[in-house]
This record gives structure tokens, sequence and C-alpha cells, in this order.
């Protein structure tokens, strides 16, 4: 049985800290160099790692510790972080500061502590001569914070061809989730008349209906209803781009928008809501209103029932009866589940409330508590094969 005890924490809290240490912020993303030290981990307590080209200095890394059965356990974590402006940071993004129960840096909870946790068991299980029930699967992705395109040359490779369930090690704060929401970006553009800033009459502004449109969109919004297990699907105002110079008449407005559905027919209410809303706001406005839809991932949800899950839940939630969830984001699942059509779980240490911003940080008991989770669902083995 795999045993998690006070120097498995401190070797993953040391992983941690040297993984956020290394940049690996994306654009341009330059993984190989966290890939590096990654194999270098593995090659450490003789674990091999195959390494997964994306392009030009960008990889993912797959590795194997051989188990009693056939089938595989995947466990997915991204070495991947989003970009950060130093000058917005009180302690340094690539530090590693450590202070009180809190390891400060940037992707220190999206997601290179979830990473640490999945490296740490790889090796516990190793050093402590433990044979698992099923292969257990690394697979550390590039470009995931991008378009996730690191999962998906993993999942083509053939090198996780057996899995039977995907592990995702993103910070979860405290929650298991099966699935995830959809993800659709839409581009919105209104296009007007350019004209002197001096004679406004003259033109048609495109940023005046674009701002109708945005308060329309986003009031449309506070209406829609949460779905039981799923949440409410979100939206997001995530770009606006409109005018040339201060003394023209802007002639065309872009605006991006992000929302996060909760089923098929969410995301279609979603389209519904933005071609209609644009299309008054551009007559409104005396304008023209065009629509593109960016990225489309439907929502994944795996079945409650299913037993894998079962064994997932009850190693979050020992001993209790929950309702199960879907994380509210999107991760590495989308490029995976597709083509594998296995079911997942998400859990992983931090909370996803301090991703993507300055001074983002991962609290030590919530890496203590992802090492125990991770260890419960694959000592479940033997209970697990009995059930089946």
């Amino acid at each position: 049985m795999l045993v998690i005890n006070d120097e498995t924490l401190s070797d993953a809290v040391e992983l941690t800290r040297s993984l956020v240490r290394i940049p690996s912020m994306n654009p341009p993303g330059n993984e190989d160099e966290i890939a590096d030290f990654v194999q270098d981990v593995l090659q450490g307590v003789g674990i091999e790692s195959t390494r997964v080209p994306l392009e030009k200095g960008r990889s993912s890394i797959v590795a194997r510790i051989p188990g009693k059965n056939s089938g595989s356990i995947v466990l997915c974590g991204h070495l991947d972080t989003v970009r950060a402006d130093e000058h917005e940071w009180s302690h340094p993004p690539f530090a590693a500061e450590l202070e009180g129960d809190r390891i400060y840096g940037l992707g220190a909870a999206d997601m290179k502590s979830g990473v640490a946790v999945i490296l740490q068991i790889a090796r516990e299980l190793v050093q402590q001569g433990i044979t698992p029930e099923q292969d257990v699967v690394l697979a550390l992705t590039a470009d995931e914070e991008h378009a996730y395109r690191g999962a998906a040359t993993v999942a083509k490779s053939g090198l996780i061809d057996d899995a039977k369930f995907l592990f995702i090690a993103e910070p979860t704060g405290g929650n298991g989730y099966i699935g995830q929401k959809g993800e659709l970006w839409v581009e919105a553009t209104f296009t007007g008349k350019a004209a002197h800033g001096s004679v406004p009459e003259l033109g048609r502004s495109a940023i005046l209906p674009a701002a109708r449109f945005i308060l329309s969109l986003q009031e449309e919004a506070r209406g829609w209803l949460p779905a039981p297990g799923r949440g409410r699907t979100s939206l997001n105002i995530g770009e606006i781009r409109g005018g040339t110079q201060v003394n023209i008449v802007p002639a065309q407005t872009m605006v991006r928008i992000d929302s996060r559905t909760v089923s098929q027919a969410a995301r279609d209410e979603v389209l519904e809501a933005i071609e209609r809303l644009g299309n008054e706001a551009a007559r409104a406005g005396g304008t023209r209103f065009s629509m593109k839809v960016l990225n489309d991932k439907a929502p994944i949800v795996s079945d409650p029932q299913d037993p894998w899950i079962r064994r997932f839940l009850q190693a979050v939630y020992p001993g209790r009866e929950v309702s199960p969830e879907i994380a509210p984001y999107s991760t590495d699942a989308v490029s995976i589940i597709p083509v594998l059509g296995i079911p997942v779980g998400i859990y992983g240490p931090g909370s996803i409330a301090q991703a993507h911003q300055p001074d983002e940080y991962v609290e030590i008991g919530s890496i203590h508590a992802a090492l125990q989770v991770l260890a419960r669902f694959i000592n479940d083995g033997s209970t697990y094969n009995k059930v089946r």
C-alpha cells in the first residue's frame, strides 16, 4: 500500500518550488526546459520516459510504471503557464518563495503543484517497491494554456491507448469533479463608417453599438439558469478592440466572448443570444454585425455510476456519498476524451481562484491533501477489481 508521510510531502513541496523556478510561459511555451527537468526527476528513480514533440522547443512527456493487469490509469498535468507581468507581483513570479503555508509563484496553483504531486507519487511507487494493479502512466503536456495541442499529440501518439481512466491534477479547491464545462469563444464584429472626430454625425461609430451589445448580453446572461451538478453557463467579455485614434470615428470594433457552457443546449442558447443582440445593437446604431466561432469544445461529463468514477469519488470523499459536479473550467480532457472515450476525474492542489493572476500561490496543506487522494485512488485497485 502506498504510504504518504512527512518526507513525501516535503519532497513534493521542493518539487513544486523547483518547477515554479523554471519559466514556461505560453506563449512562447519553451516547455523543453521543464521537460528536461521532469525527465531527470523520473530517471533519478529509474523511470524511463518518452518525449512527444509538439514543435521546436516544445514537448510533452509520457512515462509508464508497469502494473499487474492490463490497462492503465493516466495521471495528467500541464507544464506551461500563462504569461505574467513581473511589475504586478509583490512576490517574484519565479522565486517560489515559501511564506507560512504558501508557495508563491507563477504556476504554483495552475498547475506546477499538481505536476509535482504526480511526479512524487511516481517516485513513491518505485521507492516503496509497489506494483500497482494497473499501469500508472504520467502524461505531462505542453500548450494546455493555449490550445491543448500537447495533449492532442499525446492522445494520438499510441502511448496511452490502453487508458481506462484519466486523472487530471488541476487545482480544484478540495473538490472532485467528474467532467468539465464546455468552452465556447466567439468573436463579434461591428462595422460602421469612419469620419473626422469633429463631425461624428458624418460617420457611424462601431464602438457605441458594441457597448450596447456588451451590456445587453451581460444582462441576459444573468438569467441563465443553473443545471444540477453542472452549475451555470458563464460569460466573460475578454477582449474589446475598437478605433484607431482619438480624432477618428471608429469604423470597426471587435468583441471577444468566452462562455463556459453546461450543455449543448446552453451552447446553442449563447450563440443565439450573441447573434440576436448583436444584430439588434447594430441596427440601432446604423452599423453592420458579424460573428464567428473561434473555439467550440463540448462539455465533458462522466457517468457517476461508472466504477472508475465511484473509485475516484471515494478517494476524494472517503466514506461519504456526494452529488458529483463538473469543473467550471476546461482542461486537457478536451483533447484526450474524444480520442479515448474514457471517464475523467479532476482533482488537484490549489484553487482555480489563484490562477492567472499576480501573486499566485498554493497552500502546502492542499499539496498534502492531493498526495493522499491520489494515493487512496491508486491503493483502491484491489477493491476496484473485486467490484468490477
